[in-house]
Order: C-alpha cells, then structure tokens, then sequence
C-alpha cells in the first residue's frame, strides 16, 4: 500500500493489508526492515497491526501514515478507531512514536 525510506535509505517501513476470512477481519500491518527487503504474502507486520474494528473505520491507505523524524525515529499516524493487536515501541534500533488522528 505505502512504504516509506529514512534518510540514509538503509530502512524502510511499509504497510500492507491481509485479508482476513469468515472469522477475520481484514488487517493492515506495518512492518520495518532493512531497506532491500521484499514483502511477501507470508508476512505478518512486526510493528503495527490493526483492524477495522467491525467496520468503525476504513482500511486504506489513509488509515496509517509513516513518517520518518530521524534515522532512527519512526511515527506512524493512524486512525483512532482503528483497533489496535501489536504496537511495538522499537524494533532494530528504531524507536517507534505513535500518533492518533
């Protein structure tokens, strides 16, 4: 859906949706790897993952922003109805600032 580089362009955070089936919710995930990493179906975000909450909010793109403060400070904007699984606050070095819109 969207990925984002830091400054040095040896990160990239990108976030991507799963879908979900008869019991689940489709899912947007966000995770942070080097920068030459290629996403596969297999993945499951290693930061960020939410859902739509039973529909009380949108998965799309706009539902989550990446925005990289420093080269080693990453913001993720996101939807305050989304609903939160997994919200790391550092992964490799990076720490994560989170941002409710």
């Amino acid at each position: 859906m969207k990925q984002a580089y830091n400054q040095k362009k040896t990160k990239k955070a990108m976030v991507f949706i799963k879908d979900g089936n008869a019991t689940t919710d489709n899912s947007l995930h966000v995770i942070l790897e080097n920068a030459d990493f290629e996403l596969t179906d297999a993945e499951l975000g290693n930061v960020f993952i939410v859902n739509s909450d039973h529909n009380s909010a949108t998965l799309d793109s706009n539902a989550i922003n990446l925005t990289w403060l420093s080269e080693k400070t990453l913001e993720i904007s996101f939807d305050s109805k989304l609903r939160t699984f997994k919200k790391a606050n550092e992964i490799y070095g990076v720490k994560i600032i989170y941002k409710e819109l």
